[in-house]
């Protein structure tokens, strides 16, 4: 009794201080199966402590089920000697059925001669404000793990202590495949990363540090390094703050720009080339219209000197005169493409949308194609009535210009003796809400080479060679044309078997949209 009664006064001093940190203590008298001690926390949790019989048995039907197994396996383990103490943590019940998180702790103070415990003392300690803090604490880390996982770039905090030693305290997962090095490199090596960075940048980047250092201005730099065999461009921006021992800390951001750095220059490119465009058109457009006005009068004096009554040319005059007449038309008509084309590209083209019988405007331009035909030995036949023919919307005046260049085309690039036809058709299936005119000849056609290329610019082909007049853009100002004009055009050609362009627009008062 003796041996115990020191032990428990040996013990006084600590329970005081246990009890003065808001521990309740607790003995545990293992042969009458007794529970006593200070109860506060069983008080709180709304149990009167007085009526309570507290056993074991009946402390235990308090802990939480999914909790009561790691609680006992703790005790057991001290009972085996494997530990100089137990502590636990789980759950317990309130009175109102709620649970509370609280931490035990204990140690067998006394044995029986068999080594089982006679008696045991500890405390217990309501830690259910600091679990709660230390949940909201874990919740907060895992939002911000999340959040640095799928943020595009990399958060970091980088470190130059007094000395001028530096560390990355924290780098985010995107680490590597941002940097092609690991967190943990970068964090035992802080100079793995400048590693990866041209000398020159290198160089700038740390004099970069070394001024927000010195002024604790927000450090900014756009650098590249080289990942996985090809160069990247990164830009960083980072708050430094003056650390209590003198050190400086960086709290940061570094992004891959590499992809917008490439669509600020290719816009960049972009507005130029529009520029370069403009600039093209406006010129074009200004010479146009400069060299239609002594053109128009060259054609006039060669007319007159064509019919003068008082000094008629003689033959070979009257070729020459002709030669000049036809080769300015020719001209003036290159001069009219060129204009329309400087209207196309600067978005000037004005369009007059209205209802347009086909098979009157085909019929006038085969007929003003005739003679053209007859001296290029080209025959020409036209299928002007097909029924139930609708008319189409369209701009007349346009798509006169648009006929007239396929059958100019299909006349000027024919064989001696070939043929050209005009057809017009009623849209069937996907097109039935579209009307046709297709312009076909049995001239020499195209490679299939050339036919990808054939409505560019001053493209013409190896059938353009020669003495065959052309700048080769109709076709490019025919699709411009027919685009305007909500159609779509069409060429199918065969080496040897002619060529087929069909024009498609929209039937006058159909919903479909252009």
């Amino acid at each position: 009794m003796t041996a115990r009664a020191d032990a428990r006064e040996g013990l006084l001093p600590v329970l005081d201080a246990l009890r003065g940190a808001g521990s309740d203590v607790w003995e545990w008298d293992v042969g009458s199966d007794r529970l006593s001690g200070t109860w506060g926390f069983a008080r709180a949790l709304g149990y009167a402590t007085e009526a309570q019989p507290w056993t074991q048995a009946a402390w235990d039907a308090l802990i939480h089920p999914d909790d009561l197994a790691a609680y006992r396996r703790g005790f057991e383990l001290h009972v085996q000697g494997a530990q100089p103490m137990y502590a636990v943590r789980y759950r317990m019940r309130a009175a109102d059925g709620g649970w509370h998180w609280v931490d035990e702790r204990g140690r067998i103070v006394e044995r029986q001669p068999d080594g089982l415990p006679r008696r045991v003392i500890g405390t217990l300690t309501d830690v259910s404000e600091q679990v709660a803090l230390q949940a909201q604490a874990e919740q907060a880390t895992q939002r911000l793990q999340a959040l640095a996982r799928h943020v595009p770039g990399l958060l970091f905090q980088f470190r130059r202590d007094a000395d001028g030693r530096a560390s990355f305290p924290y780098v985010s997962e995107r680490c590597e495949a941002l940097l092609g090095v690991g967190a943990d490199a970068m964090q035992r090596d802080a100079a793995a990363m400048l590693r990866k960075v041209e000398r020159v940048q290198r160089e700038r980047m740390l004099a970069s540090i070394d001024e927000s250092a010195r002024t604790l201005a927000p450090w900014q730099l756009q650098f590249c390094l080289w990942r996985g065999g090809e160069q990247r461009c990164l830009r960083g921006s980072a708050t430094p703050q003056r650390d209590a021992d003198g050190g400086v800390t960086w709290h940061g951001y570094l992004e891959d720009v590499s992809e917008l750095l490439e669509m600020e220059q290719a816009q960049r490119d972009k507005l130029a080339a529009e520029a370069a465009s403009r600039s093209k058109s406006e010129f074009l457009s200004h010479m146009s219209h400069e060299l239609r006005t002594p053109l128009n009068a060259v054609l006039g004096f060669a007319q007159l000197l064509e019919i003068d009554r008082v000094s008629p040319p003689t033959a070979a005059q009257r070729d020459k005169l002709r030669l000049i007449r036809e080769s300015g038309t020719h001209l003036l008509r290159m001069i009219g493409d060129l204009l329309d084309l400087s209207r196309i590209e600067t978005g000037r083209l004005a369009l007059q949308s209205e209802a347009v019988s086909l098979s009157a405007l085909a019929g006038e331009v085969v007929e003003m194609m005739q003679v053209e035909a007859e001296r290029s030995g080209v025959a020409l036949a036209a299928e002007l009535s097909p029924p139930g023919l609708p008319c189409a919307r369209a701009d007349a005046t346009r798509l006169r210009q648009v006929l007239l260049n396929l059958l100019s085309n299909a006349i000027k690039y024919n064989r001696p003796g070939g043929r050209a036809w005009l057809a017009l058709h009623a849209g069937t299936g996907g097109d039935a809400d579209r009307v046709g005119v297709s312009v076909r000849d049995d001239g020499p056609g195209i490679a299939a080479d050339e036919m990808a290329r054939l409505f560019e610019p001053f493209f013409r082909g190896r059938r353009g060679h020669g003495a065959i007049e052309g700048a080769g853009i109709g076709l490019t100002v025919t699709q411009a044309l027919v685009d305007a004009m909500g159609g779509r055009i069409e060429a199918r050609s065969r080496p040897g078997e002619g060529s087929v362009f069909a024009v498609w627009l929209p039937v006058a008062g159909a919903d479909r949209p252009a």
